[in-house]
């Protein structure tokens, strides 16, 4: 007897020492996910598919209007475009309109005059987010050769519109998501627990009821402190009016309105009825779907759908896991009584959230392979290797409790909890990134001894792009022979390239020389991309000698 004794001491003992590892283990996993999967702030849902005039376009004419074409709708209300001179005023006073279908706006412009111009913009996509941007074009002259202070001003506010530090506000943001979610999830699985929880002795039912309203109160505060570090961001530089404008004329500020009515209806519906109790929470579900990203795909019935059954499955887990600590540490008795109420319940949620999720990814991807292309795959990629985690947890949690171990089961619950935390941290984190990939305009320069090469495609998008080729060749050699530029599918090798009909174009820079080289430019326009994939894109340059030079390079379109 003393030598069993000795042992279930010494076991206990190591458990007491492993459980200190815990919260250490939880604060340097956070800090890890924090550091690798944090995004930059100018990620956003609705992305830029085309702008005219294009990115570092250097125009002979000057464009009557800047139009910019997204993939996605846009809100209305709350949206500018605005055409900076190089003295950092804007050209016009004239509004952004945005079109019948609500994918695109334009800004009608003055007549410009020969210069750099920057394009800044701001508006929300349809799942309610800040989508803004800023680029450079060109009239009459080159982006590349232009006077020294014009060049550095212009310069400055270009890096001051793409910055992609995390800046105090966008950290509180982030924060205010997890939190948000969380308690989201934490408090409308407690609702629903309270109901099927089973019967419980009085002061339990105290206890939990106590517990709830705490966790209501936490959800409405994190609520407000969520609006309150979003609405800056949505609003942009919109002035003071933008906030009567985000509650009147947005969907965004509509749910959000009814997000808010709802949850202080909560104070006054909840625990009365049971059919009330499952409205309020199917409702908080329903305008959190609203909210993300069901609301900016189709079919839309069935992306709401399959995001409030997710959120009820993670919503019964988290609720439930974060009762059964609450019973365990209260009493290991009622802890027990629960677990085996909640185990089932577990195992139903996970195999719910995994089935939901996947449907999910299924719509969103037209392309399955673009899980690994974001930040929003690999975060999705992480939480499933959680979920097979908190699987395995919670088989060997059924196991122990049949062996009724106490040690052994607090430290696999508190090892659960982390997980969950982990896991709500991720979801709070990539609810609010695009699973799209988003392709970026082509610049691929070559420099060479006796020859540089241009190459640049825009926007880069499957269908119709503008494609320009520029050359640098010794002035003796004139204009190049032959330009030639080919666009080949790289996983068809059976198809023939598609030729792009370049056309030479006088230049219109300032200098199209130096260091003994003159610039050739050839440019095209059409649909010579017409769908994703990897594409190989070759050059070939042939001077006035016969001597030919070939570039070669692939690039992925999505």
């Amino acid at each position: 007897m003393s030598s069993t004794k000795s042992a279930d001491m010494h076991r206990h003992r190591i458990m007491k020492r492993q459980s200190r590892w815990l919260a250490p283990l939880l604060c340097c996993l956070s800090f890890i996910f924090y550091f690798i999967a944090l995004p930059n702030p100018v990620s956003a849902h609705a992305s830029l598919t085309e702008s005219v005039p294009a990115a570092n376009a250097e125009l002979d004419q000057a464009p009557s209007s800047v139009i910019l074409t997204f993939n996605e709708r846009l809100e209305d209300g709350i949206y500018y475009v605005r055409v900076l001179d190089s003295s950092k005023k804007q050209v016009t006073s004239n509004k952004a309109q945005l079109n019948a279908n609500r994918t695109a706006v334009e800004l009608q412009l003055p007549k410009l005059g020969q210069g750099s111009y920057l394009v800044t913009y701001h508006v929300i996509s349809a799942d309610g987010h800040p989508v803004e941007g800023t680029y450079l074009f060109a009239v009459g002259q080159s982006l590349t050769n232009q006077p020294g202070d014009a060049l550095a001003s212009m310069e400055h506010m270009h890096s001051h519109g793409l910055s992609t530090q995390l800046g105090f506000m966008e950290i509180l943001q982030y924060i205010s998501r997890i939190v948000y979610y969380a308690l989201m999830l934490a408090f409308t699985g407690w609702i629903l627990w309270l109901r099927f929880g089973g019967s419980r002795s009085e002061a339990v039912s105290a206890l939990l009821q106590d517990w709830g309203t705490q966790l209501q109160r936490g959800y409405l505060l994190a609520f407000l402190f969520f609006m309150f570090t979003h609405i800056f961001a949505l609003i942009g530089d919109g002035g003071p009016d933008a906030f009567a404008v985000i509650f009147t004329k947005t969907a965004i500020g509509y749910i959000w309105m009814a997000s808010l009515v709802i949850s202080l209806l909560g104070f006054v519906l909840l625990h009365r009825r049971f059919w009330l109790d499952l409205v309020w929470v199917a409702l908080i579900w329903l305008t959190k779907g609203l909210n993300g990203h069901a609301a900016a795909f189709q079919p839309l019935k069935q992306t709401l759908l399959l995001d409030i059954i997710h959120l009820a499955a993670a919503a019964l887990w988290v609720g439930g896991l974060l009762m059964l600590l609450v019973l365990w540490r209260r009493n290991k008795e009622e802890g027990l009584r629960f677990f085996q109420r909640f185990s089932s319940a577990a195992l139903a949620s996970i195999l719910l959230l995994t089935a939901s999720g996947i449907l999910s990814v299924l719509i969103f991807l037209p392309d399955i392979e673009y899980v690994v292309e974001t930040q929003w795959g690999k975060l999705l990629l992480a939480k499933c290797a959680l979920v097979l985690l908190v699987v395995c947890t919670a088989a060997l949690l059924r196991w122990v409790f049949r062996k009724r171990e106490e040690g052994k089961a607090a430290i696999l619950l508190k090892v659960d909890a982390v997980l969950a935390l982990l896991i709500v941290f991720i979801v709070g984190v990539f609810t609010y990134l695009t699973p799209l990939p988003s392709n970026e305009p082509l610049n691929w320069h070559v420099m060479g001894e006796k020859i540089h090469m241009t190459a640049q495609i825009t926007p880069n998008v499957p269908g119709v792009n503008e494609f320009t080729v520029k050359v640098w060749l010794p002035e003796s050699l004139g204009k190049p022979k032959q330009m030639i530029l080919k666009l080949h599918d790289a996983n068809a090798k059976d198809i023939a390239p598609i030729e792009v009909p370049l056309q030479y174009t006088e230049d219109v820079s300032v200098e199209d020389s130096f260091g003994g080289l003159k610039k050739h430019t050839y440019k095209a326009k059409g649909a010579y991309l017409p769908y994703p994939g990897y594409w190989d894109i070759e050059v070939r340059v042939m001077d006035s000698n016969d001597d030919e030079t070939v570039y070669d390079k692939q690039i992925r379109l999505f």
